[in-house]
């Protein structure tokens, strides 16, 4: 007889939609304990510009991969996957429920739809040459091996061929993930991962949130975070070494708030462009999301606990 799969509940949604909040309530009623699906809280010292859970949200409900890598340390999907299991099975076998929670969607379907990611040894030399280029070089040389591999001989043998196009928005505009993608490529591996046997019987619950009161959160929660030390974090991670460059890559809040101490923005226009950045990353999450018919939408708590 098959044994049956341990159960895991998936709590995500877009950026501001309240995840972090309705997974600590609902794990303090489930014996319960949390693996952030974040790609931003797993680095140490990013909290506010991050979200993160207080530490005493954290000594309400324990949470899991948070504060596991130190800034420009490297740290990957497959990575956060390897971690991601070994937490939800510890929390499995001492007889706990596992809820995943986050809006990383390739951290979150790494763990759901189990990955199989193809291990390719850095290229150093290659490295090298392509850290020179601009993103939109790297782009260009990333397409055309792409289209190396895309002619219909090398079609029969590779099913696995994925284009730059269909790599998320952020990371075509990152340089380091357009590297690691030019590095798959080259190699002959597909850059998208091919999903594995589901290892958890997932109940996937997604917030929905009216798009304008979305907004509304998120415009308050930028201000918030503004009067709250968020610039004031971002000072103390360039003062500890952390790169401009790195901090940029990182998108949204470290990325606006980096190039207004650099004296690229005057603070109003600057709050106002994260602002608009992060309505448009949530729009991103959402399409993402609903694509996939899994998820079961939930406005509230009682929702999610008829669903549970």
């Amino acid at each position: 007889m098959t044994k049956p799969l341990s159960k895991l509940i998936t709590i995500l949604g877009p950026t501001a939609s309240g995840k972090s909040s309705l997974a600590i309530e609902l794990a303090k009623e489930h014996n319960g304990e949390i693996a952030s699906a974040d790609s931003r809280q797993v680095f140490r010292g990013l909290d506010i510009g991050s979200g993160k859970v207080t530490k005493y949200e954290q000594a309400m409900v324990p949470h899991h991969l948070l504060d596991v890598v130190e800034p420009m340390d490297d740290f990957s999907v497959a990575l956060f996957q390897k971690l991601a299991f070994d937490a939800i099975d510890d929390i499995h076998g001492r007889g706990k429920t596992a809820f995943l929670v986050g809006g990383t969607a390739l951290y979150i379907y790494s763990v759901i739809d189990n990955y199989k990611f193809v291990d390719v040894p850095p290229n150093l030399e290659r490295r090298k040459e392509l850290e020179k280029m601009s993103a939109e070089e790297l782009t260009v040389i990333a397409s055309e091996a792409t289209a190396e591999r895309s002619n219909p001989d090398a079609r029969a043998k590779d099913s696995g061929i994925a284009t730059v196009a269909s790599l998320p928005r952020n990371d075509r505009i990152n340089p380091r993930r357009l590297i690691r993608a030019i590095e798959k490529l080259e190699a002959g591996a597909p850059i998208e991962p091919q999903k594995g046997p589901q290892k958890y019987d997932n109940l996937i619950l997604g917030i929905d949130v009216p798009r304008e009161e979305l907004y509304k959160k998120i415009d308050q929660r930028v201000d918030d975070r503004m009067n709250n030390g968020m610039i004031e974090e971002v000072e103390r991670l360039r003062q500890e070494g952390v790169k401009d460059e790195w901090l940029v890559n990182l998108g949204l809040e470290y990325k606006w708030i980096t190039e207004y101490l650099q004296g690229k923005w005057p603070r109003e226009e600057m709050t106002e462009r994260l602002k608009g950045a992060t309505h448009a990353f949530a729009r991103r999450q959402m399409t993402w999301f609903r694509r996939d018919k899994r998820i079961k939408w939930i406005k509230n708590k009682k929702e999610a606990q008829s669903f549970i």
